[in-house]
């Protein structure tokens, strides 16, 4: 076996695990429409970084 090989497939196993659960959560995850959230976004409070990009005309 070349040096390096069995570190490469552990690796390789030890990403494909970590994606599975990943990837079930974001099947199962039902996305809210955005006019359901606008009030609440709507009632945050700004921060100064945030504050400061919004342009009032």
């Amino acid at each position: 076996m070349p040096p390096g090989t069995s570190a490469q497939y552990l690796l390789a196993t030890r990403l494909e695990q970590l994606r599975e659960p990943a990837a079930a959560r974001t099947e199962t995850a039902a996305a809210a429409p955005w006019t359901d959230r606008l009030p609440e976004l709507a009632t945050r409070p700004l921060d100064g970084e945030t504050a400061a990009g919004v342009v009032i005309a």
